[in-house]
């Protein structure tokens, strides 16, 4: 939490998501030194030196906003030290780390800062990144989960079908598939698009068996889709409440943090977007709560 405004999109966010979780908030705000040794004596009516007495300020003013939501615990915590260090040992035992876009640093067009990137590729539990209102279209009450077949996805698949159990609203589960060939008229003579749709549910099919007998009562709508798979999820990011993907998918090479698909829609996402690793990395059902911060 750094103060502005996108920050505070972030903090209501996660209060929400607290509030349907059962689990208490906790706001971290991440106090960045000057590297150089000189002292910082407290100001005048502060009883602190900057930068600790202005982030106990912006952590005060989002700890009101946050104790809005009725029957929510608020924790603050000031950090001091380097923001992705802090921010990933905050994350250890919380069951989401929610984050902005990017925060007052870097350059202004940024759609993804670099302290909420290295958050996606190294956080040890699912991270939702928050963005700005980019698209104005009424939100949809469904999650959007993207499936292409990997453990990663089947991952995916769970957390959002508990985050549509949570909200009661329904799944649209997407499979988006392109021909490697580009332009289309480079594609073979004998190219069955039909055959391809037809892998593609069955591949969706197999995904949600395993899961459908623990949430029987969400509605889930399957989707094959024709298209690149990140332009298909981003579009699709725009009008529901939620998108969520796996870290990395079946490409890329073993130790890949985030795939490319994954990375592209962190970067031009339209919507609240969840990346979720592999349950054996993550804590995902931890009952140690929430982290919210944001980039000074």
């Amino acid at each position: 939490m750094d103060g502005s405004a996108a920050a505070l999109n972030a903090v209501d966010w996660a209060a929400a998501e607290a509030g349907r979780r059962r689990l208490p908030l906790r706001i971290v705000h991440v106090a960045v030194r000057w590297e150089y040794n000189v002292e910082a004596p407290a100001e005048s009516e502060m009883e602190a030196p900057r930068p600790e007495a202005a982030g106990l300020q912006v952590l005060h003013i989002a700890e009101e906003r946050a104790r809005t939501f009725a029957s929510l615990r608020v924790d603050c915590r000031l950090g001091i030290g380097p923001i992705p260090l802090t921010l990933l040992q905050e994350a250890e035992d919380a069951a989401l780390l929610v984050l902005g876009p990017h925060g007052t640093g870097g350059f202004t067009r940024l759609l993804l800062g670099s302290v909420s990137r290295q958050a996606a590729e190294h956080a040890p539990c699912p991270v939702v990144i928050v963005p700005h209102d980019t698209d104005t279209r009424p939100r949809q009450a469904e999650i959007v989960v993207g499936v292409d077949g990997s453990a990663g996805s089947i991952d995916a698949l769970g957390f959002a079908l508990e985050e549509a159990s949570l909200r009661a609203v329904g799944l649209r589960a997407i499979h988006a598939w392109a021909h490697p060939a580009y332009p289309p008229e480079m594609r073979p003579i004998r190219y069955d698009a039909a055959a391809v749709e037809r892998e593609g549910t069955r591949l969706l099919s197999e995904s949600l068996a395993g899961w459908r007998s623990k949430y029987p009562d969400i509605p889930v709508l399957e989707q094959v889709v024709e298209g690149a798979p990140a332009d298909v999820l981003i579009e699709a990011s725009g009008a529901a409440e939620l998108l969520v993907v796996g870290a990395r998918g079946r490409g890329g090479f073993p130790g890949l943090r985030v795939g490319s698909v994954s990375h592209a829609v962190l970067h031009r996402t339209r919507g609240p977007l969840v990346v979720v690793r592999r349950a054996t990395d993550s804590n995902l059902h931890t009952t140690g709560g929430m982290r919210v911060t944001h980039e000074s």
